[in-house]
């Protein structure tokens, strides 16, 4: 007998104790009258009462009509164009169906909510080996890696302040980055560099792509950082973007972590546009960490993301020092040294995972939709959303010329993604005009936004070189998702940016 039929004996349905108040006016003092008068029989299709799966698509795979099919899952609407995803995606409609259902069984009874849900929902709650156990099983298999190298954190920037403050840093230890990264792999970088002595050394990025670009170039870069000279007790980090937030360009990222090995180096991989957009397959990337995001391209909601800390391959390629990250369970106070100093014996799925109350009905409402994105497929998505940001990036070579784009279409896949990033001005590579486009760039952002229908994308300023103190380089950054984009989008967003281009005054690419 399910939870739901007998609570404890009392014969008393959860969701429906109130209906033993004396009045209904009594109940609505408590939680509203909207409440009281609804139905409380948990009806299905009522919002919030019923754990819904994703949707089925019943279209032809890979059609326009199959992706059209796809958008429907989502709460945009028709005179809202969301080419934005490289800052927040957009939860499927069932998705915040079920975190509102997780939310409703946490508050109904604290303690057994999980195995609530499981009773009454129990082929879309699952709970073997846990409950979070099986969201981290679901996420192994869809990335590439073992569960117990799972972690379901908070963003990007919480996974790599975890990564940072579980690494024993000493002085004259180094951290090799780029010029093109985050905050949230700039900062504990910064972090590590002023409190513990660490060498943070920076490879400053082109900030134009040609089409030609070779993996064996972008090697070249990081090469000679990784093979300088490093102290006998120290170690070194390749910390870096898989995908640039500024630009869109995709690093080779499984070539860049075997040369950072094979200098003995380990690698930190701030993959924020990963999940959700790319294939990402934790073990064939050969990488240490991989922090991401859950709220971005995995379209999961905000607070969410997927952490993952290498556990596998230990005996060809030892483990890096790392002290859980999370310090609730590291040890006791009252014996030194802890059980866990100076060790890796943990599993990051329940050492790293814990730590205090954390959202859990969010991070299972983020494994729901990627459940949607793995039925649908997610190469399919990728490949998908790449189609898209290629077709606008021919519109943006045809219109301004190709030197308008930071970032060309390239013939090696392995560089592409579904973002596109340009700036179509005469004076795109001028510094001295920077902050004129800057401005321009902007109003006709704010103007796209203020129409219907209303279109929303955003723009991302650099600096050419670490030695700049300010950003003298500026583009609009345009993410096109494979599941809520398409090309009649593509073409009416493009068609009104270029006629706010024309009213800027500012002389274009011809």
């Amino acid at each position: 007998m399910s939870a739901q039929e007998n609570n404890n004996g009392v014969g008393l349905d959860r969701r429906g104790f109130l209906k033993g108040f004396a009045s209904a006016a009594v109940a609505a003092t408590l939680v509203g009258p909207r409440e009281v008068l609804a139905n409380q029989s948990s009806a299905p299709g009522q919002l919030g009462r019923e754990l819904l799966p994703p949707p089925t698509i019943t279209k032809p795979a890979g059609t326009e009509k199959y992706w059209q099919q796809v958008r429907k899952a989502f709460s945009l609407s028709s005179d809202y164009i969301h080419m934005n995803t490289g800052t927040t995606g957009s939860q499927p409609e069932f998705v915040q169906n079920n975190l509102a259902v997780y939310n409703r069984y946490k508050s109904e009874d604290p303690r057994d909510w999980a195995a609530n849900l499981a009773a009454d929902f129990p082929t879309l709650f699952p709970v073997t080996p846990s409950a979070m156990g099986a969201r981290q099983l679901q996420v192994a298999n869809a990335y590439g890696a073992n569960p117990d190298e799972i972690v379901l954190s908070y963003n990007t920037t919480d996974a790599c302040n975890l990564i940072f403050s579980g690494t024993p840093w000493k002085p004259g230890d180094r951290i090799v980055t780029t010029s093109f990264e985050h905050p949230a792999m700039m900062g504990p970088a910064a972090w590590a560099r002023d409190y513990h002595g660490v060498e943070v050394v920076v490879i400053d990025i082109p900030s134009s792509f040609t089409a030609d670009i070779t993996v064996a170039q972008v090697l070249s870069w990081f090469e000679p950082a990784l093979a300088a000279e490093l102290g006998p007790d120290n170690k070194q980090y390749l910390a870096i973007s898989e995908v640039f937030y500024k630009n869109g360009l995709r690093l080779p990222v499984a070539e860049l972590c075997a040369l950072a090995r094979s200098y003995g180096a380990y690698s930190i991989i701030d993959s924020a546009h990963g999940w959700g957009m790319l294939p990402v397959d934790c073990h064939a990337y050969g990488a240490d960490f991989i922090a991401g995001a859950g709220h971005k391209w995995l379209c999961g909601g905000p607070g969410t993301g997927i952490f993952y800390v290498r556990t596998s391959d230990a005996v060809d390629h030892p483990l890096p020092p790392f002290a859980v990250g999370s310090f609730v369970g590291y040890g006791n106070q009252f014996v030194a040294a802890s059980a866990l100093f100076n060790s890796r014996a943990f599993r990051p799925s329940s050492s790293t995972q814990s730590r205090g109350e954390y959202n859990t009905p969010a991070v299972y409402a983020m494994t729901d939709s990627l459940a949607f994105f793995s039925q649908i497929g997610i190469n399919a998505i990728y490949n998908r959303g790449v189609a898209l940001g290629n077709y606008l990036k021919g519109l943006v070579a045809a219109q301004w010329g190709p030197g308008a784009l930071w970032v060309q279409q390239n013939p090696n896949s392995a560089f592409a993604t579904a973002v596109t990033s340009f700036n179509p001005f005469a004076a795109k590579d001028e510094a001295a005009s920077y902050g004129v486009m800057n401005a321009a760039i902007s109003t006709i952002l704010t103007n796209l936004a203020a129409e219907m229908p209303k279109v929303y994308g955003r723009s991302t300023t650099w600096r050419t070189s670490g030695l700049l103190t300010a950003d003298n380089r500026v583009g609009f950054r345009i993410s096109t998702h494979g599941v809520y984009n398409n090309y009649d989008e593509i073409d009416y967003a493009f068609a009104r940016l270029v006629d706010q281009v024309n009213l800027s005054g500012l002389a274009q690419h011809d």
